[in-house]
């Protein structure tokens, strides 16, 4: 950084997302948590920020500030224009939704695709592995194939979260944290929707989880349709995706957790009162029988798995 006008006395110093420092008039900082609202002064100090603030009589009192850091930065640096390809890819999926294409329609094929936009093919590629790896559209090869449009779902939601999580140093526990707060409400919901067609589908997965204790695969796929259902009952897209995405990671398998049949069993148990309550309307009874299963799934995870309460997920675990 060049050399400043201004004594170090008269600045105040703020750090950018990625740990640069930048120094503004004290006059020109504003206070983050107070849009529109000038602060006095700002130091950095020991990973805080140090504001200063007058009082009714005058004093200057310091308040210490913690930092947040988000993984990525908030807007791109100055001067710094998008990709062409991020570009294109804006482009294909507002023309998607402009015609109203659905999961399974074709593209145009690359070389309509490519003068349609004005871009050379490699930029054209390189948008389409972009959109394919959010699952926006599905590449198929040889003759005959090409670019559909795809389906986008939580995985790969629970793929960039994962990334995010890995750069984060984000253990397990935090997950399950997290889908503890969030599931009872989308249990209560549920119940307060009543969507038949989650309903019949909640009790068939009982159903099948309860015939099926034996085979652990078996389980998996119901535990998580279960989930899934309840986060869809919901009628909240957000709810649903992240949820959804969340549950896809919930499960352990990758970090080496195994569920004994005598678990199976209960959770089935389990799951066989949170569906009676949804299918009785109830949306107290469903929100507290979800609430007490995320607190025994906790607890289960404590007590039979306590190394990976405190393992750091990775993108390779759940990435696309």
């Amino acid at each position: 950084m060049g050399s400043l006008d201004r004594s170090e006395s008269e600045t105040g110093t703020i750090e950018g997302g990625l740990g640069a420092e930048q120094h503004v008039p004290v006059g020109e900082m504003y206070d983050e948590h107070m849009p529109g609202k000038k602060a006095t002064t700002s130091t950095t100090t020991g990973g805080r920020t140090r504001t200063g603030r007058s009082t009714a009589s005058g004093e200057t009192v310091t308040q210490i500030l913690p930092l947040f850091r988000d993984v990525t930065p908030l807007t791109r640096p100055p001067g710094m224009p998008p990709k062409r390809a991020e570009m294109i890819t804006q482009r294909i999926v507002h023309m998607i939704q402009e015609q109203g294409l659905k999961s399974g329609d074709p593209l145009p094929v690359e070389t309509e695709m490519y003068e349609m936009f004005g871009v050379a093919r490699s930029t054209l590629r390189e948008a389409l592995r972009i959109l394919e790896r959010q699952g926006v559209i599905v590449i198929r090869p040889g003759r005959g194939g090409g670019p559909t449009v795809g389906s986008p779902d939580s995985r790969h939601l629970a793929s960039t979260l994962a990334l995010l999580m890995q750069f984060s140093e984000t253990p397990f526990r935090s997950v399950l944290e997290t889908r503890e707060y969030i599931e009872p409400i989308a249990a209560s919901l549920c119940a307060q929707n009543g969507d038949d067609r989650v309903v019949d589908g909640l009790r068939q997965s009982v159903d099948a989880m309860r015939a099926s204790i034996a085979d652990e695969d078996a389980f998996l796929y119901e535990n998580h349709r279960f989930h899934e259902l309840i986060a869809d009952g919901a009628q909240n897209p957000l709810i649903s995706y992240f949820l959804n995405s969340l549950d896809w990671i919930i499960d352990g398998a990758r970090l080496g957790v195994v569920y004994s049949q005598a678990s199976r069993k209960h959770v089935a148990t389990v799951h066989n009162e949170i569906c009676e309550a949804v299918e009785d309307g109830d949306s107290d009874r469903a929100r507290d029988a979800m609430s007490e299963h995320m607190k025994e799934t906790r607890t289960f995870f404590e007590r039979k798995h306590p190394k990976v309460m405190n393992q750091t997920l990775t993108w390779e675990m759940y990435g696309q």
